[in-house]
C-alpha cells in the first residue's frame, strides 16, 4: 500500500488543539485523492509515539482501504460534492 506523506501541509482541522496532525494522500487511478491523517498528542515523547506506531499505521491503512473500496463514481461525487447529483 502506497501512502504519500504530505510534507509541509499545514492545516489545523483538529478539534484537539493539543495534537499534531500528520497528513497523507491516497490516490485512485480515476484522479481522486483522499486526504488521510493521524493525530498525536503534542505532549507524547518519541518513545510514546514509537510504542503507538503500530496502531497508528493500522488506523491509517484502514482509512486507505475504505477509500480503495469506494467506486470511482463515489470518488467523483466526493470531488464534485452536491454539484455531482445533476451530472
Amino acid at each position: 500500500m502506497v501512502l504519500a506523506p504530505l510534507e509541509g501541509f499545514k492545516m489545523d482541522l483538529s478539534a484537539n488543539p493539543g495534537f499534531r496532525k500528520v497528513f497523507f494522500a491516497r490516490r485512485c487511478d480515476c484522479g481522486t485523492a483522499a486526504l488521510l491523517s493521524i493525530e498525536v498528542e503534542k505532549a507524547k515523547t518519541s518513545a510514546d509515539v514509537r510504542k503507538a506506531l503500530p496502531s497508528l499505521v493500522t488506523a491509517l491503512e484502514q482509512k486507505a482501504k475504505a477509500f480503495d473500496k469506494m467506486t470511482c463514481e463515489s470518488h467523483r461525487a466526493m470531488r464534485l460534492g452536491p454539484a455531482s447529483n445533476g451530472l
